[in-house]
């Protein structure tokens, strides 16, 4: 779940989906939008009156993320910027559509990042620009200002609903830190939300064959029927759904990445020898039909359809002994 916070009205609106969050018992990550200024686009909005609102979703458990600082529809076309942007001297402003002055690509990622890490106890490590508008720069200008996971892109345009570690400069040549997670719903298209839940969640089932992932994106701009969604799919969702902030994911998602397996033959066994740089829950392993278990283990649990469960995989190597 995840909602993208750029407008001065969605500010009377946050408690609303974080009290139906709560009730539910599902947690989100908020993109804020740090905007301290007035422009075409709106009033400045991040106040002392957001930051009681970001304390409050902090203490519920929710992710504190940035959603930029201008949300400008030209953000795929700024320069990059020198890194040496601070606040306050960083001041861009939108002066009408295709139209912001003084943007740049590492400004908009590093003065939101600051401010709201300066002014909360959030620790910022997510981020998703202002009209999903992508720079070919941004994983890297990313992983320079201390970011480790983005949602910028709609799944139907990279073809996937499985994170994936961006490129730099979005080409082919070398891998950055990042990782991706593409969105699957959001609410901007027609028809209204609350005439997509059925497909939302045969959406959701088809993903769930093979264990995908499934971001939902909402503006809290109104409470009519985009409550009404998130009412009616979360439970749908719950009994075969695990919900998780992008931290959350990106965290066990990050430590799968890195994981390193060893297979072996020792006498009439087969022994798997998982290196993890980082402990991680929940690891699924398929087998080969012909592998079962050859004792009980403490961290491993057979499951069906011959696959095998790691309940808790600490940092080092974990020996598990099949035959």
């Amino acid at each position: 779940m995840s909602f993208d916070v750029d407008y001065v009205d969605s500010m009377e609106h946050l408690k609303a989906y974080q009290d139906l969050l709560l009730q539910l018992e599902v947690p989100a990550t908020f993109f804020i939008q740090t905007k301290y200024y007035r422009d075409f686009q709106d009033e400045g909005f991040f106040n002392d009156r957001t930051l009681g609102m970001i304390d409050s979703l902090q203490r519920s458990g929710m992710e504190i993320a940035s959603h930029s600082v201008s949300h400008s529809d030209m953000y795929a076309s700024v320069p990059i910027g020198d890194g040496q942007e601070a606040y306050p001297g960083y001041q861009p402003r939108v002066k009408a559509p295709g139209d912001t002055r003084n943007a740049s690509v590492l400004g908009e990622l590093r003065i939101s990042k600051f401010l709201l890490e300066h002014l909360s106890d959030a620790e910022v490590v997510s981020f998703r620009p202002g009209y999903l508008a992508t720079p070919p720069s941004l994983p890297q200008a990313m992983e320079a200002s201390g970011y480790r996971f983005g949602s910028s892109e709609t799944a139907g345009n990279v073809t996937t609903h499985l994170p994936y570690r961006a490129n730099h400069d979005r080409l082919y040549g070398r891998e950055t830190s990042i990782f991706e997670f593409p969105i699957a719903v959001e609410d901007e298209i027609a028809p209204v939300m609350d005439q997509r839940d059925n497909d939302a969640v045969l959406l959701a089932r088809q993903i769930a064959r093979y264990g995908g992932s499934f971001v939902i994106l909402v503006h809290p701009n109104e409470i009519e029927h985009k409550y009404r969604f998130l009412e009616s799919v979360i439970p749908q969702l719950q009994p075969f759904t695990w919900f998780g902030t992008l931290a959350q994911l990106g965290g066990w998602w990050s430590a799968r990445d890195q994981l390193e397996i060893d297979v072996s033959r020792e006498g009439a066994e087969t022994v798997i020898d998982l290196t993890a740089t980082a402990p991680i829950d929940g690891l699924s392993l398929q087998l080969p039909m012909n592998l079962k278990l050859s004792r009980s283990e403490a961290t491993a649990e057979a499951l069906e359809d011959n696959r095998l469960l790691i309940k808790h995989l600490p940092a080092g190597i974990t020996r598990i002994s099949l035959q």
